[in-house]
């Protein structure tokens, strides 16, 4: 994700409660209904190898006051003999915590609960992977509270029909994932860890959105087969979270059926062509500054997706007028360009179908085709204004 201060600027969610069923849990009611409600306490229970977990919290504590550490006052000052060995402290520090990141080595860990006639189970993917990242980006404790409790969401604007609930909080997105997307992604997360790493521990420039989490969730009951489920998730971060928007874009620089009609309500989630029109009338303009890491962003991300045989990923933007600023961050990026992905592209090529006269060009394109629409479509969408110091050819 990256906030971006712009010239203009949406929102979308609609959320509906989850219906609940009571039983008896901890004291407290459990809504089987409620599958993050199974994830909770299969995380919480993650300290399952309690020396590893500490060592991971000790290395992020560690890690949190590596670059700026504040003098504490009557102490004096380092010499450099001891600077540079506390600086390589902190740097072994840190490439502890990249190695446990870009482990090839995956831990998949499953929980079994069981209560009356129904038996919960939830296997945890890259267990110690998801842990390092979720606690680097300080959301550990917050992502067993949230998970809590979550209710259903309309992400307003997808076709895919992808199951999605958010958590009462409103801090992250839960999208139910088809067998094929989850096969993609077991494949898939190695090089993401990989890719984030990067980010976070060399500075790389991205706008790939987060995910914190990898489950499967599985439900059991011997009264009634229709109470019995089984689903794959993942748990993203929400974009816009503790974010004022008055208008949200999903972008994938294609002008082939993506357009809608507005209703003016607060929730909805507008594509490529009212985005075009939107521009017409009101330009979006960021500074310098914000132009170019936004362009080595979506460079960065668009080159790694293409490298992983992904496509199809949007840019979402969420234009907050008042404050002048943009939310900006891919997602839907699981997706690999897969066997009958390939024959619809060459179908839609040759003209096959729907005549050979085809003046839009069609969304399924391979990935390195839509690695160059997408990049030359956010530099069309989003432009730049010249700040005083700006010279042609910066």
């Amino acid at each position: 994700m990256m906030n971006l201060n712009a010239q203009q600027q949406q929102q979308q969610q609609t959320a509906e409660a989850a219906p609940a069923k009571t039983g008896g849990n901890s004291g407290g009611t459990t809504q089987t209904g409620d599958p993050s409600v199974n994830i909770s306490p299969s995380v919480s229970t993650t300290s399952h190898n309690k020396g590893r977990d500490s060592e991971i919290s000790s290395l992020v504590t560690t890690k949190e006051g590596l670059l700026n550490t504040p003098p504490i006052e009557g102490t004096r000052d380092r010499t450099p003999q001891e600077s540079q060995t506390h600086s390589q402290a902190n740097l072994d520090t840190l490439q502890e915590l990249e190695k446990i990141m870009t482990k090839k080595t995956a831990t998949h860990l499953r929980y079994q609960f069981e209560e009356g006639l129904t038996v919960m189970s939830c296997k945890i993917f890259f267990t110690e992977h998801f842990d390092v990242f979720r606690k680097i980006c300080d959301c550990q404790e917050n992502f067993i509270q949230s998970l809590s409790r979550c209710v259903k969401w309309d992400s307003n604007g997808g076709k895919s029909g992808s199951g999605f609930l958010k958590t009462l909080d409103d801090r992250f997105i839960i999208k139910e994932l088809s067998h094929a997307e989850l096969e993609a992604f077991i494949k898939f997360a190695p090089s993401y860890f990989e890719y984030m790493a990067q980010a976070m521990f060399h500075d790389l420039p991205t706008t790939l959105a987060k995910v914190f989490g990898f489950y499967q969730i599985q439900v059991k009951s011997s009264i009634s087969s229709s109470k019995s489920y089984k689903m794959d998730v993942i748990i993203m971060e929400n974009l816009f979270y503790e974010k004022k928007t008055t208008r949200i874009f999903d972008l994938k620089g294609s002008m082939r059926n993506r357009h809608v009609e507005q209703t003016g309500k607060a929730n909805e989630v507008l594509l490529d062509e009212n985005m075009v029109e939107y521009i017409y009338e009101s330009p979006i303009h960021v500074r310098e500054y914000d132009k170019k890491l936004l362009r080595a962003s979506v460079w960065n991300d668009t080159l790694f997706l293409a490298k992983m045989n992904v496509m199809d990923y949007s840019l979402v933007i969420g234009i907050d007028n008042e404050g002048y600023t943009l939310t900006v961050g891919i997602i839907d990026f699981i997706r690999t360009f897969t066997w009958d992905k390939k024959l619809e592209s060459w179908v839609k090529e040759k003209g096959l179908v729907g005549g050979a006269s085809v003046i839009k060009q069609p969304t399924v394109v391979t990935p390195r085709q839509y690695k160059k629409r997408f990049r030359e479509a956010m530099e069309r969408y989003i432009l730049m204004v010249p700040d005083p110091w700006y010279r042609e050819g910066n």
